[in-house]
């Protein structure tokens, strides 16, 4: 079974998480959870595959074991299975497929989805290893974006393996659109759980019908021993204890998720039920973030049909219209950029249909030597730099806004030209900084209505 990635398993990961959480599928209000004890066979191979590996390793040396690893026709190598292998510190070791990365420093590699993948898969590790999921690209596949079911073992302290099989037929590339809405669903909920207070908030987020649920996006909340506090779609669940839940495949789920809010912030992939498709299981990509040092917060996306298609549907975000909206817009493009990363933030900034360009207002992106990173009405400017930009009243606009990112964040009143309307007029920008390399902003054009009451 080492080398297949078909249809069957996600038949069988539907038929295991009836069983896992004692799920009846036509019925949302019994859902039941409990820790998984048996495996797929696709989970088994891989336990077994490393465990050969590891065996070879005990009886060779490390330094024949990565040349073994590395050997794109050696033992180690099944079809489109083979090892990778890190050290703790990011360095890729083995990759028979990839032989530039070997040497390389990886520690900051994100997939397609902005996850963290050797930074999630040294905590599981250091832990002493486990399954996980991740999206690259499948060179059987013409590089198409698939997400794959890797189980990672720790050697000793120093380095570790891993090994994985492709789950070719699971959607589960996210479009911006939601991933956006899931930065802003958590980080909303843990304002209102900052300014409100624990027990209030845990009201609010176990509310089925409340403002903290739309749909199958919702908001969970719980403690530091991975007990649940809220679950407005499984409040049967409350006052359990996780600790110990696998997902169909073999992820902890409880240890995994609790793992990353532990650190205060991130993302996790674990498959689950969806109750926009009747409970039926699809893999999620979840955000968390910690509240304090007793609590924690996360909710999850799932692939929806639009994502699934070739055409992803036009964004339905309209353009802010007053500088709260504009600030709020401007730093929630920020918190998603720091949870995405750099590259996939850029990305999805310069896209005309995505949203971070609404209307005549959009998203940009500049670092603190003045090169723009993201401009979309205007790419031919990306990767200049732009810091002599001045208005026609001779003002150093990017100068003027990087200060105020230096510094934080802030608004920036200026003289420009009105792409819609090709007229001079007054505008306001409000920017802020993402971390000590970049910075992004958004403006608004005022009326003389507004420009008079602002004066």
């Amino acid at each position: 079974m080492r080398a297949e990635s078909i249809s069957f398993f996600v038949f069988l990961t539907a038929i295991l998480f009836v069983s896992a959480y004692g799920l009846e599928a036509t019925d949302h209000e019994t859902t039941e959870s409990s820790s998984q004890t048996e495996l797929p066979e696709a989970s088994e191979s891989l336990l077994e595959f490393a465990d050969e590996a590891l065996a070879y390793i005990r009886e060779n040396s490390r330094e024949r074991a990565l040349e073994e690893f590395n050997n794109e026709t050696g033992q180690f190598v099944a079809g489109d299975q083979y090892f990778i292998a890190f050290g703790f510190d990011g360095t890729c070791l083995a990759h028979p497929f990839r032989p530039e990365m070997v040497g390389e420093n990886q520690i900051d590699l994100r997939d397609a989805n902005g996850m963290l993948l050797n930074r999630n898969m040294d905590k599981i590790a250091s832990r002493g290893g486990g399954f996980a999921y991740y999206v690259r690209p499948n060179a059987k596949h013409n590089n198409s974006l698939e997400l794959k079911l890797i189980y990672i073992a720790k050697v000793d302290d120093d380095w570790w393996l891993g090994t994985g099989i492709w789950l070719s037929d699971v959607p589960a590339v996210f479009s911006a659109d939601s991933r956006l809405s899931l930065v802003m669903l958590v980080d909303e909920a843990v304002a209102y759980a900052e300014v409100n207070g624990k027990e209030k908030a845990l009201e609010g987020f176990g509310d089925r019908n409340g403002e903290f649920v739309d749909g199958d996006l919702y908001v969970f909340a719980y403690d530091f021993n991975n007990t649940v506090l809220a679950h407005p779609i499984q409040p049967e669940l409350i006052g359990k204890n996780r600790s110990e839940e696998l997902d169909p495949y073999g992820v902890a789920i409880g240890r995994d998720i609790m793992g990353v809010a532990k650190d205060g912030t991130g993302l996790v992939y674990y498959t689950y039920p969806d109750p926009e498709k009747n409970m039926t299981p699809a893999i999620k990509l979840g955000y968390v973030r910690a509240v304090d040092d007793d609590w924690w917060l996360g909710s999850g996306i799932y692939v929806n049909e639009a994502e699934e298609a070739e055409d992803v549907a036009i964004s339905y975000y309209q353009p802010p219209a007053s500088k709260e909206e504009l600030a709020a817009f401007v730093e929630s493009a920020a918190s998603f950029a720091r949870v995405y990363g750099r590259d996939l933030a850029i990305r999805d900034f310069m896209e005309l249909e995505g949203p971070f360009v609404r209307g005549n207002v959009y998203i940009f992106a500049a670092d603190f030597n003045g090169t723009s990173l993201a401009l979309p009405r205007l790419p031919s400017a990306v990767g200049t730099n732009r810091l002599d930009l001045q208005n026609s009243e001779g003002v150093y606009i990017n100068r003027e806004m990087m200060v105020i990112a230096e510094n934080g964040s802030g608004f920036f009143e200026y003289i420009w030209t009105n792409p819609v309307t090709g007229e001079t007029e007054p505008k306001k920008s409000y920017v802020t900084k993402v971390d000590d390399d970049w910075w992004v902003g958004a403006g608004i054009y005022l009326s003389g209505e507004e420009k008079a009451t602002e004066a």
